[in-house]
């Protein structure tokens, strides 16, 4: 089974020792993102509301660039 590391700069950049998401016999992994920005890498929003937004910001680009 080969797996395809995903990176894209369209969402945050995650710890050093993590991928955003893997590909894997179809199937597409996210890591656990958190709510940064990706252009300023600063915790976007200040609300629950407005941090699990940004997250699944991120999460939609990583599973774009899958």
């Amino acid at each position: 089974m080969t797996r395809q590391i995903i990176f894209t700069p369209n969402a945050a950049k995650p710890p050093a020792t993590y991928s955003q998401a893997a590909k894997a016999s179809g199937l597409v992994f996210v890591s656990g993102t958190a709510p940064h920005d990706p252009a300023t890498c600063a915790i976007k929003g200040t609300t629950i509301q407005e941090q699990t937004r940004q997250c699944l910001s991120n999460i939609k680009a990583m599973f774009a660039e899958a």
